[in-house]
């Protein structure tokens, strides 16, 4: 497995973000074009006006102003609503869909290069064709159980480099909060769409058999082969977008219902209290879209050696 444990990091401190205990300013570093905002707090606590007249101006637009944080702590703390990982979320106002309609995903493929950007490719999409052959047209029951596997690599690669971390008795470069956060956010897909239908029986039986198998294949992939991984994951994320996508433009036929959305996807998205299926499918599918560039971002940075994230990549 290549190195992803630097030592020298640039951080960024975050006062308004609160962990349990006393007062523990987190340290955020990165400065990757392609990724988008990604931020954890476990137990958040409302921010003091002199923390907040006190944070630094944070001029890069990837990163929440103060007032924002502020807000989006609160949030946190009130609801109990995990933090988004897009930037466009965090806002004082709730967001309409005109809003979701204009943020670009810059719908894209990654061409493969190398014989490992094939591998991924086509494994992605035989992944693909079985999807397809079983689900079909049933876009939410195919998203509860592809948002079962979806949360696995995030989840797989963190523990990887957390246990580095530690083995190596070395910083992560910003790696870990990442991942972890990719997968919580993959996670909250499927608590959305739950609240939209149930799995059947069948599809329950299939997450466990898959994620099984899936969490062991991506876990040999990720140890010996990394910047496969994660090319892998960019590659089911571009299917995904094409998925939402269409689920998009049934809904916008009329072939599905655009039903209110659920509660917790509204509280999630800090979305418009009147919002529709539709919305939801726009939020979740930015979601997919940051993903896609931060795991091509992630495979290209391995590539090249350079895996301090705290250091500009180009």
């Amino acid at each position: 497995m290549l190195n992803r444990c630097g030592t020298n990091v640039r951080s960024i401190p975050f006062s308004l973000i609160g962990i349990v205990g006393n007062k523990v300013f987190s340290k955020y570093a990165v400065s990757m074009p392609s990724s988008r905002l990604f931020i954890t707090a476990a137990h958040a606590k409302k921010p003091t006006e002199k923390e907040i007249k006190e944070s630094p101006d944070v001029v890069d637009a990837t990163y929440p102003t103060k007032e924002q944080l502020a807000q989006l702590v609160e949030r946190h703390q009130v609801l109990g609503v995990s933090m988004p990982v897009r930037s466009e979320f965090i806002r004082d106002s709730p967001l309409k869909f005109d809003d979701l309609e204009a943020i670009d995903i810059k719908v894209y493929h990654r061409k493969a290069v190398s014989i490992s950007d094939h591998i991924a490719f086509r494994t992605v999409k035989i992944l693909r064709f079985f999807a397809d052959s079983f689900f079909r047209k049933r876009y939410v029951h195919r998203a509860i159980v592809l948002e079962t596997v979806a949360g696995v690599p995030g989840m797989v690669a963190g523990m990887f480099c957390h246990m580095r971390s530690l083995r190596r008795m070395q910083n992560d470069s910003g790696w870990i909060e990442k991942l972890l956060h990719e997968a919580e956010n993959e996670r909250m897909h499927l608590m959305i769409w739950m609240a939209v239908t149930k799995p059947t029986y069948l599809e329950r039986v299939l997450v466990t058999l898959v994620q099984g198998v899936f969490f062991n294949i991506y876990s040999f992939f990720y140890l010996f082969f990394p910047r496969t991984a994660h090319r892998m994951v960019g590659y089911l994320e571009e299917e995904a977008i094409v998925s939402y996508n269409s689920f998009a433009a049934q809904i916008r036929n009329g072939n599905i219902t655009n039903d209110a959305a659920p509660k917790i996807a509204i509280s999630y998205y800090n979305l418009d209290k009147n919002a529709r299926l539709l919305d939801v499918v726009y939020a979740i599918r930015a979601d997919e879209a940051a993903h896609r560039d931060t795991n091509h971002h992630f495979a290209d940075r391995i590539d090249a050696r350079n895996e301090n994230l705290s250091e500009k990549f180009k």
